[in-house]
């Protein structure tokens, strides 16, 4: 098997009767991988981390920087950047090319898609002003004046106002009810009742910035291709994040339970409290030190909860060790799978809800999806890889 095939995450579905019976997952079979860290220069190692982890690359920047002497506002506000990015193009590229018939939501090549890409390439400049080129490391480098201006900002906030949610940002994070949404999130939930199915596990967690912590990390429990939270598997990503801190989530989730389309939304939940979270800087940059010691550093990504433990000797990295939200997401019994069993398939060769439901728990690789119909496999299909 080829790294390529690690990869992936392979995902067989069973369906019987129009109705899913059983889903399994291969999990997160690339574990070992961060053993490329050993032997590294400490002081160096956070221009490597995005190279080698290209996904999320600013919070592993960022899980490895804070323990040490950063201006970790500066990470902290691309992070947050990274974040929004993701989830600005998520529905575009993973929902409304399933759910909206108008071609203008057609992915790669519709208008509204463009549109999108647009904005992500604003997002992206806004990254390169704060840390240069990619991977956005120059203030780590050494000391730099670094500068965003609040009219930056703002002009982020307001082409995501027109194009997106229909109305005022804070309006839009104030909503009470769904009833109130505008724009292409209205669009999301009404195109989307048919995948608004209840189904997956009732817990979950979240641990650390950009949101309140919901958990204890020292209750994690990492088995290598499992991983349990108080002796259970748990669902981490943009729901979790966002039941910390939405009351709309909420009133939701208590009422309807999880479902693909609340997932999706919830990015769209994330993506306004960080947009809300952004302000000016203008600060000179500590460039980066670490000293020597056992480590474990932590926070929310794209995906969900990330961790990164490792210790240092004599100024080179002698351990390393990362858990992903994939791990989390995608391991036998887990958020994935739970999330897939029993839903309603109308045509097996076109599993319009096996897909936004894989979708809705984006892992940090492409899932190839195996589908069986009374036995017989009858379609393959990949999710992911884009956002």
């Amino acid at each position: 098997m080829s790294l390529l095939d690690l990869e992936v995450i392979d995902l067989d579905v069973e369906i019987r009767k129009g109705k899913v019976v059983r889903a399994r997952s291969s999990g997160n079979r690339v574990r070992d991988f961060d053993k490329v860290f050993l032997g590294k220069r400490a002081d160096k190692l956070y221009q490597l981390l995005p190279r080698i982890l290209a996904t999320c690359g600013q919070s592993h920047i960022l899980a490895y920087t804070q323990v040490g002497k950063s201006s970790v506002e500066i990470t902290q506000a691309l992070v947050i950047l990274e974040i929004i990015e993701s989830h600005i193009k998520h529905p575009y590229a993973y929902w409304f090319p399933y759910t909206v018939k108008d071609p203008a939501y057609s992915f790669p090549n519709g208008d509204k898609f463009k549109k999108i890409i647009k904005i992500s390439q604003g997002i992206k400049s806004l990254m390169e002003r704060i840390g240069g080129k990619w991977p956005h490391t120059d203030y780590l480098e050494s000391k730099k004046k670094v500068t965003v201006k609040e009219e930056w900002i703002r002009d982020v906030k307001t082409i995501i106002e027109k194009e997106v949610i229909g109305m005022d940002l804070q309006q839009f994070m104030d909503l009470s009810s769904i009833d109130e949404l505008k724009g292409d999130v209205k669009l999301l939930v009404e195109s989307g009742q048919e995948f608004d199915t209840p189904s997956g596990l009732d817990k979950h967690l979240v641990i650390g910035f950009p949101f309140n912590y919901s958990g204890d990390i020292k209750k994690i429990e990492d088995k290598g291709l499992e991983v349990f939270y108080e002796g259970e598997k748990v669902e981490v990503g943009p729901l979790a994040q966002a039941l910390t801190f939405d009351n709309f989530t909420r009133r939701y989730y208590y009422r309807r339970g999880p479902s693909p389309l609340l997932r999706e939304l919830s990015r769209l939940r994330v993506m306004g409290k960080l947009l809300l979270m952004l302000s000016d800087i203008d600060i000179e940059s500590k460039g980066f030190e670490i000293e020597e010691g056992n480590y474990v550093s932590h926070l929310e990504s794209i995906r969900g909860s990330l961790i990164h433990t490792f210790e240092i000797n004599k100024g080179i990295v002698s351990s390393y060790r990362i858990l992903q939200p994939t791990t989390f997401i995608a391991q036998p019994g887990g958020a994935l799978e739970k999330s897939l069993e029993g839903i309603t398939v109308d045509d097996p060769k076109n599993p319009i809800g096996i897909l936004l439901t894989v979708a809705s728990l984006d892992t940090c690789f492409v899932t190839r999806i195996n589908v069986y119909s009374e036995g017989k496999l009858v379609t393959q299909r990949r999710v992911g890889g884009f956002c």
